[in-house]
């Protein structure tokens, strides 16, 4: 039986997940704590994946937050992570585990997750977005992920959609990430009501006709919106998948979405779709193992 290990290290929990046959047959979370920095963070992921380390192993398949290089090193990333520039994650976890390790970036995880998974699957080009504590991408194009030149395609969290907007983690003004991540939209309301709030009360707050909260999430809509027009003008993608923690409050909003990108992208794009992704909160981790299936 073919064994494989999946590993999702988002911003504030990591999920690692058992497959056999490329089945996921055990899922365990753990917080990330990602300011107690790199190091820990991976010795506690180890702590979890070793029990299940033996001869029926395939490998470690691992998609991490920051901007991964094609030897599995962090290159930078933004300052929800402490001490994370500069980790080679593949490195730690394969020296801890005598085992292969493959590493991306996690939105690139979320893309293959989507690509011999879910909404991807019979798509030959789209690309993912993902909207949690920061902004993910992945392109898909020819049936196959597009890494980049030092592996670290796809950062469309940091594509400036306003020339003075918002402050984003990674230091610049005006990024999609400071607009449309579940942060930003919490930061906005936090600014408005003086109140900390998850995004699903947010979301909840708007679709029960609070004037002021409605106001905050048409503009986060407005924003996605705009974010999404022009990465649709770039790539020329048959589907757009959004994915991540704030994917399912947008159910509500997905025709919505649709009609307004239809009208704002130019012809040879007009039968672009823009859906959720299918798989919830398991698209990075099984896109994560599928890099060693």
């Amino acid at each position: 039986m073919a064994k494989t290990i999946g590993v999702d290290i988002g911003g504030t929990k990591t999920a690692i997940g058992l497959f056999k046959d490329g089945v996921l047959e055990q899922k365990q979370e753990i917080k990330t704590d990602a300011k107690l920095g790199g190091e820990h963070v991976l010795s506690r992921i180890i702590e979890v994946i070793l029990p299940y380390v033996d001869d029926d192993l395939k490998g470690i398949g691992v998609g991490a937050a920051g901007q991964i290089n094609r030897a599995g090193e962090v290159m930078s990333s933004t300052d929800t992570f402490t001490n994370w520039k500069g980790v080679n994650v593949k490195q730690i976890i394969s020296r801890a585990t005598s085992s292969r390790v493959e590493v991306v970036n996690d939105g690139q995880a979320m893309g293959l997750g989507e690509l011999h998974f879910g909404a991807g699957k019979n798509v030959r080009d789209f690309i993912c977005i993902a909207l949690g504590t920061g902004v993910g991408g992945a392109i898909i194009a020819d049936g196959g992920l597009i890494r980049g030149y030092l592996g670290a395609a796809g950062e469309f969290g940091h594509m400036r959609i306003y020339t003075d907007g918002r402050t984003c983690p990674c230091g610049n003004k005006g990024c999609l990430e400071a607009h449309v991540s579940g942060v930003a939209l919490e930061s906005r309301y936090k600014e408005m009501f003086g109140t900390n709030d998850k995004g699903l009360f947010i979301f909840q707050k708007a679709r029960n006709r609070d004037e002021n909260t409605l106001e905050i999430v048409n503009q986060y809509l407005d924003d996605l919106i705009e974010g999404l027009t022009s990465l649709i003008h770039i790539f020329n993608p048959e589907k757009v998948v959004i994915g991540g923690g704030v994917a399912t409050s947008l159910i509500p909003y997905m025709t919505c979405i649709n009609n307004t990108i239809h009208k704002k992208v130019n012809d040879v794009n007009a039968e672009v779709l823009v859906e959720l992704s299918t798989l919830g909160g398991n698209a990075m981790l099984l896109g994560a193992a599928s890099l060693v299936m």
